[in-house]
């Protein structure tokens, strides 16, 4: 109500989203060529492990390592916020089998100060969102994985997750701390840890990230309690475009 004291028209709503949009790039880069070289490790059992009080005891335990390249190929205005083209390449090791390595580009998605950084369903010819994921976003049964600013305490999440709770109670993530100097960070700078709180990303899975104002992630650890099922995922370097 407070941006009604100062709007009376739509055309307030169509400034808003593009301020928005514009905090979020002074957190993570967005620039054409900006560039991000992770290296992933994932261990999980082959379906024939053997678990006693939620410990793996015995069975096949796959473990891939391998390194990716993340480069933004450019950025496209929708009606529902800004979509952000990544071209993802494997670069060294031995991927899953189940991983794509051929797999469409891939984007990030800003809707008002928040970004959708995973699992963006979008057309990279028409450059539009597809349409489930855009019914889901509108309905409010998706979660942003930032929402800038980060702060210590700060939380988010789905609106209206599996379509029962109030956004009050949208609270699927949580910045649970601030860690100086992270060694974890490339550059050692100063990260935002960011954990899971709600059921948002299935029953046992929790993650958490480390989370760079200016880079972007620098660290992330995906479990799923009760099976081994872990993938941890570390920045190697972050190389920003060049200036134009």
């Amino acid at each position: 109500m407070r941006r009604g004291v100062l709007c009376f028209s739509l055309a307030c709503i169509a400034f808003a989203q593009p301020v928005a949009q514009e905090a979020v790039a002074t957190w993570f880069p967005v620039h054409a060529g900006d560039k991000w070289i992770y290296s992933h490790e994932r261990r999980d059992d082959v379906g024939d492990a053997l678990y006693r009080d939620g410990r793996m005891v015995g069975g096949s335990l796959r473990i891939s390592r391998w390194e990716t390249e993340e480069t933004v190929t450019g950025a496209w205005t929708v009606p529902e916020g800004e979509l952000v083209g990544k071209r993802v390449r494997v670069t060294g090791g031995s991927p899953p089998p189940e991983y794509r390595a051929d797999a469409p580009d891939g984007a990030f998605f800003i809707r008002g100060n928040c970004l959708y950084a995973s699992e963006v369903e979008w057309d990279a010819v028409k450059h539009q969102l597809m349409p489930e994921f855009r019914d889901a976003l509108l309905a409010g049964h998706l979660s942003a994985d930032f929402c800038f600013p980060l702060a210590a305490g700060k939380t988010w999440g789905a609106p209206h997750f599996m379509g029962w709770r109030a956004p009050a109670d949208a609270k699927d993530w949580k910045v649970a701390g601030v860690e100086v100097r992270d060694r974890s960070a490339p550059d050692q700078g100063n990260t935002f840890r960011v954990i899971s709180i709600g059921p948002y990303l299935g029953a046992g899975m929790t993650a958490e990230i480390r989370f760079e104002k200016g880079v972007g992630i620098v660290r992330e650890e995906d479990v799923h309690h009760g099976t081994v099922g872990e993938e941890r995922v570390r920045l190697v370097r972050f190389e920003p475009a060049a200036p134009r």
